[in-house]
């Protein structure tokens, strides 16, 4: 994939844009300083990506007054190209610089693969490096202006490898949980890569309103002391937000609510040992969940309102070539008790066989 393809490409996985807007998130950012994109060639580019399979493309009648545009998006295969070609500009520094674009791709990568990435990219400097000095070396003397020239190259290349170095140590901070977050977009589904997260949990049975007294004060108890216990060890931890798994099967929503079977969980760093139990009735555990490939939508609305946008994202899944690889599960972005309460609804998915 050429560079100009994959910043296009990156720009439609961040959200469905029209080649215009594309062309205004290129100059806003100030990414024609790194890449080779000019402006007639976004429709060029959106086109033979469209041909290739990569985007599809659909007619945005509402977006304007004027003619209708169109709006283009990943297809499941368009967002696997996009995933590899950004762990591949991140992993090797070259003379126009993908890395830049990798860096910016950050947000929608598997974290475990960027920082694998990363740390290929720090490698590389500092192999070239070493064969800098020892190529300086074998030529002994030489005239003053060539000299400079290594010394100039010597430099860049040292400059460089520190800045990896930095980003390498402050991107394993980061990391201690799950990627880091992506906006999205309300009621628009897509897929993404997710790592292994440690997670606290209360396993129940029952109906949620009722059993949520008692899950959320055990659980915020435990992941709060950790968050105060880290401090005072200097880690900084920030308590994210509920998830909540629910099993039974495709049709769990039909079996009757004071049978239903859940996992409620809050992210914690990985590697945590133990936790303090503040109700002994409702302990809290510690487990890995597994992620990979998932498909998911952000439901903007109440819980009892979800139907439809968790049949938008089972039909998204099956047009687009996958299937269901996991139970339920959606992750509460706000209370409640809000007016408009963010739900991202989610599944593991796996690639349908033939």
């Amino acid at each position: 994939m050429t560079n100009a393809e994959l910043a296009v490409l990156s720009l439609v996985v961040e959200t469905p844009r029209h080649a215009y807007e594309v062309e205004q998130v290129i100059a806003e950012r100030g990414m024609r300083d790194w890449t080779d994109v000019g402006f007639s060639s976004i429709y060029y580019l959106l086109g033979k990506m469209e041909r290739a399979g990569l985007v599809q493309g659909h007619s945005d009648d509402a977006a304007s007054k004027g003619p209708a545009r169109r709006v283009y998006s990943p297809t499941a295969n368009g967002f696997s190209a996009w995933t590899e070609a950004s762990l591949a500009a991140l992993s090797l520094p070259q003379a126009k610089m993908p890395f830049l674009l990798g860096l910016a791709n950050l947000p929608g990568l598997p974290t475990d693969r960027a920082l694998e990435a990363a740390r290929a990219c720090q490698a590389a400097l500092d192999e070239r490096l070493r064969e800098l000095k020892e190529k300086r070396r074998s030529i002994g003397e030489m005239e003053w202006f060539v000299d400079e020239v290594f010394d100039y190259s010597e430099h860049s290349l040292l400059s460089g490898r520190d800045w990896v170095a930095g980003f390498v140590k402050r991107f394993e901070q980061r990391s201690e949980a799950r990627q880091m977050p992506k906006k999205m977009k309300p009621f628009v589904p897509e897929f993404a890569e997710m790592p292994a997260v440690t997670v606290a949990v209360v396993h129940t049975v029952g109906d949620p309103t009722v059993v949520a007294s008692r899950v959320f004060p055990a659980l915020y108890g435990a992941t709060y002391a950790l968050k105060f216990s880290l401090k005072k060890q200097g880690v900084d931890y920030k308590v994210g937000p509920p998830c909540g798994r629910w099993f039974g099967g495709p049709d769990w929503m039909t079996i009757p609510r004071e049978k239903w079977e859940a996992a409620w969980a809050i992210p914690i760093p990985e590697g945590t040992t133990e936790l303090l139990q503040k109700d002994p009735e409702t302990p809290v555990t510690i487990e890995t969940w597994e992620y990979g490939s998932v498909a998911q939508i952000l439901h903007i609305g109440t819980y009892a309102g979800e139907t439809p946008t968790i049949q938008q994202l089972h039909d998204f899944i099956a047009a687009e070539g996958y299937e269901i690889a996991g139970p339920h599960e959606e992750e509460y972005q706000s209370s409640p008790s809000a007016k408009a309460p963010k739900t991202v609804i989610r599944y593991q998915v796996r690639k349908r066989e033939s």
